[in-house]
């Protein structure tokens, strides 16, 4: 049984940070997590209608890298007091694993897809953060999705600026 909810997440945060909730690595996973955090959310969630979905990526052996039940909790933890004011107010939380190694068939967005699957870092999470109130706050489901494809937008011609600037580069090198 699920609540019923918008599809479109309030927050999109990216960590490339393996995930861990002891040991020397605790203290960086958390400072990553919250950093990203912070760099989309400019308030705590007040309302107790958050649900969270992490992903979690990596091309490290089974042996080097965290089982999903090790992901959710140092993840919830390092989110509070930057996305929610206390995790109490997290009524539903998913993660899935992907192992790079292997083959599997996904479906999602292809903005999300490309950084998840392509990326150069051994360990790469989204955690995507539903709110339909926060949602609202941010102007809706339509301004929300704008925005994203803003920045997608001008991320893509950013990226495509470069490649351009590399390949005259090595047009005229000799």
């Amino acid at each position: 049984m699920k609540y019923k909810r918008s599809d479109t997440p309030a927050y999109l945060i990216w960590v490339e940070r393996r995930p861990t909730n002891n040991g020397k690595g605790k203290k960086a996973y958390y400072d990553a997590v919250r950093q990203a955090a912070q760099g989309e959310i400019d308030s705590p969630i007040t309302t107790d209608d958050i649900e969270i979905e992490i992903i979690y990526t990596t091309d490290v052996k089974r042996a080097e890298r965290k089982d999903v039940d090790n992901v959710n909790k140092p993840t919830l933890d390092a989110l509070e007091g930057v996305a929610y004011q206390n995790d109490h107010q997290v009524r539903s939380v998913s993660c899935t694993l992907f192992d790079k190694n292997r083959p599997a068939t996904v479906s999602g967005h292809v903005e999300q897809m490309n950084r998840l699957f392509y990326s150069d870092k051994p360990h790469v999470i989204l955690i995507m953060i539903y709110s339909d109130t926060r949602l609202a706050e941010l102007g809706g489901e339509g301004e929300v999705q704008r925005r994203r494809y803003i920045e997608w937008q001008r991320n893509f011609d950013r990226m495509l600026s470069e490649l351009k600037k590399l390949s005259a580069a090595k047009r005229y090198v000799l």
